[in-house]
């Protein structure tokens, strides 16, 4: 049975921050960046623990997409939801707080 994913606010405003930044620069390229992490945070209903947990979150996990960007999310098995937690540009120097 699949899970259920659900976006939190916290990771749609961190999205749309990254997507504004890019999108001064090359447009096109922000709106395919956005909807790339948008359907690879969706494809989490499948078997949402395969990727790694956050050191010091035991309970967080993250993937990667587009090499730089930092997906934070929390699979909460007994309701089958996955939360997406936040968007993170790992250009910068640090890890966000969770």
């Amino acid at each position: 049975m699949d899970y259920r994913v659900i976006f939190k606010d916290t990771f749609l405003r961190y999205l749309e921050r990254i997507v504004r930044a890019v999108a001064v620069y090359n447009p096109s390229a922000a709106r395919n960046l956005g909807e790339m992490i948008i359907q690879t945070s969706e494809t989490l209903c499948f078997f949402p623990e395969r990727h790694p947990k956050v050191r010091l979150r035991l309970e967080v996990r993250r993937f990667i997409a587009k090499k730089y960007f930092k997906v934070f999310y929390r699979v909460l098995s007994e309701t089958r939801t996955v939360e997406i937690l936040r968007c993170w540009d790992g250009r910068r120097q640090s890890d966000p707080i969770l």
